[in-house]
């Protein structure tokens, strides 16, 4: 009877508190006729929530995603993927942009038969919707009755996933997100083009490249159609460039790009080696056997020597036009979108190509050019501080990757640091390279630019001290325990010690502790309930019970702007014990400590679905995050608080604090 009442509370909870229900899905199934079947989640969302897309995004929030049990009678064709256009975002909390559905969402996955009998097709479906202030990250089991059917033959290419869809007739997508993040990619790409054409490599070429195409009969007509015939041609081999790379990319492709630890070294290798080139150690060129056929092609004359002049330019302008063109590449192939290696050269092609067509429309501006001189050494210095820095990016992941600790935050702001400081001292003269011209007074341009070098600088310092650096946030590491918290009172966050060990407990080491779930500013937590009580016994303190999620940007949020303060930081440390209680903990439990849900009476085998049974039926609520205070024997002290303000979640940790000393 008590087992059926607690069963009926529960339940009554879960009814009661609305906005756990985020999403309500329904299934369908489509044979296509050729052996493959989809398999479609549609799921109609709660007005102000929104859902993740099924994209992985590295360090970003949780993709919605179908992890298949089994396989028999069928093989799985890719993975979950959408079914329609998803609305792209900022999500401040992780710095990256992301891609969500509002209102509806829906997604597919395609399987093969590989049975001609009817089978099964079981799975779990992993989604997390949020509200701009809290985010409720849910599993559910789904079964497929797939009927009897046909095997058909593939071939290797016929294996390939297909994309997803560009529309879907069930639900209208929303393009403007992704347009617009497109649009912002192609900017940047056709200002990288403009920008490598003020380099040493291109920028003295251009009045000699426009002289050939008013050359020969002198013909206006004739200029203007070598010029366009240049200007298409550039932008043809850079378009031909993105489209190799394109060949070659994929969803895993993607996913590999992003998170291993190979290409981000690589890319991060050719930024360094680029830098170094720039600032004068080496020159990096193409083989000089490229560039000689394509100059005696180009000295035939005639239209289609415009082309080889263009091929000429690509090849000998490489060594100042990669980095820009490595940058381009590195940030398409990471970008989930096939066509963006192709889109972005296309428009770094154009742009670059863009002067010179114009000057062979109208020659006579190249009297109003500035000449060549000191300046364009200038840039190429300054494009080689610039790429120091982004190189520490990709290193950053590398080191993420084999879990090193050794480029954490404070290292990277404090590389930052360095380089804007030496930036702003190189553009007032007073380091230089050996190819710079002596500098005999700063002009006004360089001042302009070496004030903004030195107020970055200024600006990351707080970093180093616990600021999160909001605007930096998508290309600078998270928040960790190397950055100093400056205050008052003494907290683990102050130590400038820098470790990649996981958390520990306040009393002993944390079980289940590892280094991708430590506590944030330093603190100690402990990610068993069992073992923090005995801690709380032993230090006479309350427990703080912090639901989360490592892909919860509401529980980011919270911890960069409520916890970083010095009073929390001091009460956290000093007056409670923390107990970290990840939802989306995979850890799979021994026998002994896994439990049967009072709710739905299935074993909860893995410590995030035992949290997450625990917060349901123990408080009712499922949303992250979510904090609760309790004393030695699991008793609530004060009403419990999601996503809140610094005020309101200082008065609720004093609040709960005064209970528990009421009880002694």
């Amino acid at each position: 009877m008590k087992r059926f009442i607690l069963i009926l509370f529960s339940l009554f909870l879960i009814t009661a508190t609305n906005a756990q229900i985020t999403a309500v899905w329904s299934y369908q199934q489509k044979d296509n006729g050729d052996g493959t079947i989809d398999l479609i989640f549609n799921a109609d969302i709660e007005k102000t929530w929104y859902m993740y897309n099924a994209d992985l995004i590295p360090n970003g929030p949780l993709p919605t995603t179908f992890e298949i049990k089994g396989n028999n009678g069928f093989v799985a064709v890719g993975k979950l993927r959408d079914n329609m256009k998803a609305k792209t975002k900022m999500d401040d909390a992780f710095g990256v942009e992301v891609k969500i559905f509002e209102q509806r969402g829906s997604f597919v996955q395609t399987i093969r038969r590989t049975d001609a009998g009817s089978f099964k097709v079981e799975g779990i479906l992993t989604f997390q919707t949020c509200n701009g202030s809290e985010c409720l990250m849910d599993e559910l089991d789904v079964v497929f009755d797939i009927p009897a059917g046909e095997v058909a033959e593939f071939t290797e290419e016929e294996m390939i996933p297909i994309s997803a869809q560009e529309s879907d007739q069930t639900f209208g997508g929303n393009a403007k997100g992704s347009t617009e993040g497109l649009l912002v990619f192609l900017l940047i790409a056709f200002a990288a083009g403009l920008g490598g054409v003020f380099t040493p490599c291109v920028f003295p070429m251009i009045p000699m490249t426009v002289s050939f195409f008013i050359g020969g009969t002198g013909a206006k007509k004739a200029g203007i159609i070598k010029g366009l015939i240049f200007g298409l041609s550039v932008t043809l081999i850079y378009t031909m460039v993105g489209v190799i790379v394109a060949l070659f990319q994929s969803t895993d492709a993607t996913d590999f790009m992003g998170t291993h630890w190979i290409p981000n070294f690589l890319f991060a290798a050719l930024f360094i080696t680029f830098a170094i080139s720039f600032l004068g150690a080496f020159e990096i060129t193409l083989p000089t056997g490229l560039a000689n056929k394509a100059d005696a092609q180009a000295d035939k004359g005639g239209y289609i020597a415009s082309f080889f002049v263009a091929f000429a330019m690509v090849i000998v302008s490489f060594s100042c036009t990669g980095p820009f063109v490595g940058s381009i590449l590195a940030a398409a192939v990471t970008g989930g979108l096939a066509l963006k290696p192709i889109l972005g050269m296309f428009a770094f092609g154009l742009a670059f190509s863009l002067p010179f067509v114009i000057f062979s429309f109208f020659p006579s501006l190249m009297k109003k050019m500035p000449k060549s001189g000191g300046w364009l050494n200038v840039v190429k210095v300054v494009f080689a501080f610039i790429l120091m820095a982004f190189a520490m990016k990709y290193l950053y992941t590398v080191d993420a990757y084999f879990g090193w600790g050794i480029l954490n935050r404070a290292i990277f702001i404090s590389i930052w640091i360095v380089i804007a400081i030496l930036l702003g001292m190189y553009l007032l003269g007073k380091i230089t390279t050996s190819h710079d011209s002596k500098v005999e007074s700063v002009g006004v341009s360089r001042i302009i630019f070496a004030i903004a070098s030195f107020a970055f600088a200024v600006y990351l310092i707080p970093g180093l001290f616990g600021a999160p650096l909001a605007s930096l946030s998508g290309l600078l590491p998270p928040p960790d325990q190397s950055t100093m918290v400056i205050s008052g009172s003494a907290t683990g966050a102050a130590s400038s010690a820098i470790s990649n060990e996981p958390s520990t407990g306040l009393c002993s080491e944390a079980k289940y502790a590892t280094a991708k779930n430590r506590a944030p500013h330093g603190l100690n937590s402990y990610y068993d309930i069992k073992e923090a009580i005995e801690c709380a016994k032993e230090q006479n303190k309350p427990l703080l019970l912090s639901f989360k999620a490592v892909t919860c940007s509401a529980c980011k949020v919270m911890e960069a702007t409520v916890w970083s303060d010095p009073a929390v930081l001091d009460i956290l440390q000093n007056k409670v014990v923390l107990v970290s209680l990840y939802v989306d903990d995979r850890t799979e439990l021994p026998l002994e400590e896994q439990v049967t849900s009072v709710i739905d009476g299935k074993l909860k085998n893995t410590l995030g679905r035992k949290y997450r049974d625990y917060q349901l039926s123990r408080f009712g609520v499922a949303s992250q995050p979510y904090y609760v205070l309790v004393d030695h024997n699991e008793q609530v002290l004060v009403k419990p608080i999601g996503e809140s303000s610094l005020t309101e979640f200082l008065a609720f940790l004093n609040g709960g604090i005064e209970a528990f000393n009421r009880q002694l």
